[in-house]
């Protein structure tokens, strides 16, 4: 099965994180995506009581799986919430116009921003490289291990 669409490339995302024509609010929906297990409805939903930026966390109230979780987010991320926040104590996290910005809103700038990309290529890119990561370091432990 061919998934190249559902690649996005470093270069792809940094380019639309970094540009300025792009709302603030949009641009740290797509941070999120691609450093966090947090999946796009689950982003949209946040409300700002919801961001602990001290600890570097997000709490998903309403999962898919059901039930409320907390998911770690980078420096990166925390900072750019911070900035997103301000002095607000309330209401929804990712506002565009005042008005609570929505999965369809974010999906279609990232498409514009990336030729087509999908918000689902940021998770399931991230989730790849995962993945490779977590295989690469199985097998230097078991190199390691071998020589040890």
């Amino acid at each position: 099965m061919d998934t190249t669409y559902l690649h996005v490339s470093d270069l792809e995302v940094d380019t639309a994180l970094a540009d300025p024509a792009v709302p603030l609010a949009v641009r740290a929906v797509w941070q999120l995506l691609w450093e966090s297990e947090v999946r796009p409805e689950e982003v949209v939903a946040l409300d700002v009581p919801d961001a602990e930026l001290d600890e570097q966390l997000v709490v998903i109230r309403d999962s898919k799986e059901g039930g409320i979780f907390e998911t770690g987010i980078t420096a990166s991320a925390a900072g750019v919430l911070r900035e997103l926040i301000g002095t607000r104590t309330e209401g929804p996290l990712f506002t565009v116009d005042g008005r609570r910005l929505t999965r369809a809103e974010a999906a279609e700038a990232f498409r514009a921003a990336t030729d087509g990309r999908t918000l689902h290529a940021l998770r399931f890119t991230r989730q790849l490289k995962e993945r490779d990561r977590a295989r690469r370091n199985a097998t230097a432990r078991e190199a390691e291990e071998k020589s040890a």
